[in-house]
């Protein structure tokens, strides 16, 4: 049922996490613990959130470095030797995968 215009498609449609059973060591960029180092995996968002990531050089398989992540707040990244802030409802959309420490 469509309440106003456009089309609606299953691939716009996104779970949480948990609904897909993923990897225990998968978590959300928000999640990270500083100092520690992830693979971004994935997006949860559509196409203008994806875009926007790409652009910032964030796409699956880059490496990520947790600087700052005070629980609150922004979350501050390395990414391809970049310093960034990633907005906490943006970090909550970003899955990431363990690497260990670096």
């Amino acid at each position: 049922m469509r309440l106003w215009g456009g089309r609606h498609t299953a691939h716009h449609i996104h779970r949480p996490l948990h609904a897909f059973g993923r990897a225990g060591d998968e978590l959300y960029l928000g999640d990270g613990k500083v100092g520690e180092s992830y693979t971004m995996v994935g997006l949860e968002g559509g196409q203008a959130f994806r875009e926007k990531l790409y652009s910032m050089g964030l796409n699956p398989g880059v490496k990520v470095k947790i600087l700052i992540n005070p629980g609150h707040g922004p979350v501050e990244i390395e990414a391809r030797q970049t310093r960034l802030a990633i907005g906490r409802g943006m970090a909550a959309r970003i899955i990431i995968r363990g690497n260990g420490s670096s």
